[in-house]
């Protein structure tokens, strides 16, 4: 059996969290330095190698999860304890009790199986299924755990019995449960099992992180020139929490990182969200959006509603569409339109404006948006297409009912940090004059962005609110709603069927 020698392999603070055998760890660090690759094979070491235990591995998403366990794989084919990642892994699902629902659940899991029987589970979070196993448990990405206060309850009790555990993470506000424990720990009121790794980005550049990126040597002078440009590019802000190990005080933020990420949900999405950029994606775009909905029509069981923020060269125009199903608004589909023609974003808002389950969208009425607004209901008319002039006394109503929605959990937002962050950046500020105002700082996720998908999300959440529940035939019904010129009864009469002669009109 191969020898992995771990000095040669990994960068010191990679080998001082291997080597940490604490019960409890606690590790804050910056983006991307390697650490799930490196709790990988520590993972690997613990229960393939040396057999000591199984691991459970808790992470943010499924795709996280399931990328875990082909790390581990990989390490125990390198070390040649396995032959093929295929024949060690597969996937299982669990059956936990919900506390709290009182339902029994299923939790979909990845796992690997070593030669001694032992076993890597990794898992999107969930509190629940973390309770009860004996042995290794690590809890990745903690700071954005949906569930942080009981996956305390779930993972604590493991000391009693000395099986390790790690809570590893970058920041998200000081009022994560990750933070709390490390002011505790900080504050010396937690004992001797506890053990706290700080890795902030200038440790790891100092340990070699751009000579193992880049493959060559680097200048201390190079490496203090790489730091300034990304500390620019990125802003104080999220320079300062995802890079610097320097949770954020949340004091000026509309909605709270732990508000926010109590509404998240894995599985919300009919696809991922999308940034569409451009001339030469605007074919992708319109057939992106046709696809949407026919999977309205091939899953939907709720109404559906649109959203609209009207962008185009600095801002983005973005498109979200939310299904209300027995009060719950779920959002199905998001995507971002970057520098492209109005024609083909008000065909996008088309495509589902024209859904059979179909019933009212809220349309940015600022500035550029005028236009958009004005097509948009000369096609379907006024109660289709809202018209939103946005003043600071609807800025603030639709600000709280936002807020509202989130904090009774009837608004479920998917997992990403583009969404949270963007919603995140919303500042309520008063002028000297008393007045209130939501400001949107830069997206720390995406520095396009300011706002533009909170101000989406909240016109279709506007939308739910201002429309009847059920309107047959709406879109027949309305006021001219076809015939006013060729190109728009190709739209409506079938899109999907006409788009190779719309792929030509766009070319000419």
């Amino acid at each position: 059996m191969n020898t992995i020698i771990e000095e040669k392999v990994f960068m010191p603070y990679q080998i001082e969290v291997i080597r940490d055998e604490h019960i409890a760890q606690l590790v804050e660090k910056g983006r991307q330095e390697g650490l799930s690759w490196a709790l990988a094979y520590k993972s690997y070491k613990r229960s393939g190698k040396e057999g000591r235990y199984p691991t459970f591995f808790a992470t943010k998403t499924r795709i996280l999860a399931k990328q875990f366990i082909n790390d581990c794989a990989a390490w125990a084919k390198l070390d040649r304890l396995i032959k093929s990642t295929v024949d060690a892994t597969y996937e299982d699902q669990i059956k936990i009790f919900n506390d709290k629902t009182e339902e029994e659940e299923t939790v979909n899991t990845y796992n690997i199986r070593f030669p001694n029987k032992m076993e890597v589970t990794a898992l999107s979070s969930n509190a629940d299924a973390m309770r009860g196993w004996r042995g290794y448990k690590i809890a990745d990405e903690f700071a954005i755990h949906k569930q942080q206060a009981e996956m305390l309850d779930a993972i604590l009790p493991s000391r009693m019995w000395r099986y390790p555990f790690a809570f590893v993470s970058t920041h998200k506000g000081i009022n994560s449960e990750f933070n709390k424990l490390i002011k505790k720990y900080k504050g010396g009121l937690l004992g001797a099992d506890w053990n706290l790794i700080s890795i902030p980005i200038q440790r790891a550049v100092a340990d070699g992180l751009l000579e193992k990126i880049y493959k060559r040597p680097f200048t201390e002078t190079e490496r203090q020139d790489w730091l300034a440009t990304l500390e620019r590019e990125e802003g104080q802000r999220r320079w300062k929490q995802e890079y610097c190990c320097i949770p954020e005080d949340e004091a000026g933020a509309f909605f709270s990182y732990d508000l926010l990420i109590s509404c998240e949900s894995e599985e919300l999405l009919y696809d991922d969200i999308k940034k569409f950029t451009g001339a030469e994606q605007e074919q992708e775009a319109l057939k992106w959006f046709e696809s949407m909905a026919e999977a309205v029509n091939a899953k939907g069981a709720g109404s559906f509603y649109l959203g609209m923020d009207i962008g185009r060269d600095i801002n983005y125009t973005v498109l979200c569409l939310i299904e209300d199903v027995a009060g719950i608004k779920f959002i199905r589909a998001l995507a971002a339109l970057e520098k492209m023609r109005f024609q083909v974003q008000q065909d996008c808002a088309r495509i589902l404006i024209r859904m059979p389950r179909f019933r009212r969208s809220c349309v940015d009425n600022r500035g550029m948006g005028r236009e958009t607004v004005e097509r948009l209901q000369g096609d379907f008319g006024p109660y289709l297409v809202e018209k939103i002039d946005f003043n600071l006394v609807l800025k603030e109503k639709i600000a709280y009912a936002v807020y509202q929605a989130l904090t009774d959990r009837l608004l479920k937002i998917p997992v990403s940090d583009t969404v949270r962050d963007d919603f995140h950046s919303i500042r309520k500020e008063t002028t000297d004059a008393g007045n209130v105002r939501y400001v949107a700082s830069q997206n720390q996720s995406d520095p396009n962005s300011h706002g533009d998908y909170y101000t989406a999300i909240s016109l279709a959440l506007h939308a739910t609110g201002t429309a009847t529940p059920d309107i047959p035939n709406a879109i027949t019904t309305s006021k001219e709603p076809f015939g006013r010129n060729e190109r728009l009864d190709t739209l409506l009469n079938g899109y999907d069927n006409s788009f190779q002669a719309n792929t030509m009109r766009y070319a000419n």
